[in-house]
């Protein structure tokens, strides 16, 4: 009679999930003080279109950072949980931005 197959059983340890989240959301916080200075930048004297092109290129650094840490099984919680905090970081940004421009938040 043949053994049943077993495949053993990952557990998720929250330190790598927790620390890729808070990672994640300053990742996130950083990239967008950098977008609101390069866009100041170009509004107020700036000529050339390379800050805006260089801060857009940056942009998709936390999400490739992020696949590339789900892909490797040593690092897969941590980038699991620094994807969480970018998604939870951009949900927070915009928020923070719409609430700028409620009636009475001057």
């Amino acid at each position: 009679m043949l053994a049943p197959m077993t495949t053993p059983v990952s557990q998720i340890r929250a330190l790598p999930v927790v620390g890729g989240l808070v990672l994640g959301v300053v990742a996130c916080w950083l990239w967008i003080a950098v977008a609101i200075i390069v866009g100041f930048g170009a509004a107020y004297g700036s000529d050339s279109e390379a800050p805006a092109i260089v801060a857009l290129a940056v942009a998709a650094v936390p999400v490739v950072v992020g696949i590339v840490l789900l892909l490797r099984p040593r690092t897969r919680q941590l980038g699991a949980g620094f994807l969480m905090g970018v998604s939870i970081g951009f949900i927070a940004g915009a928020g923070v931005c719409a609430s700028m421009f409620l009636p009475g938040s001057f």
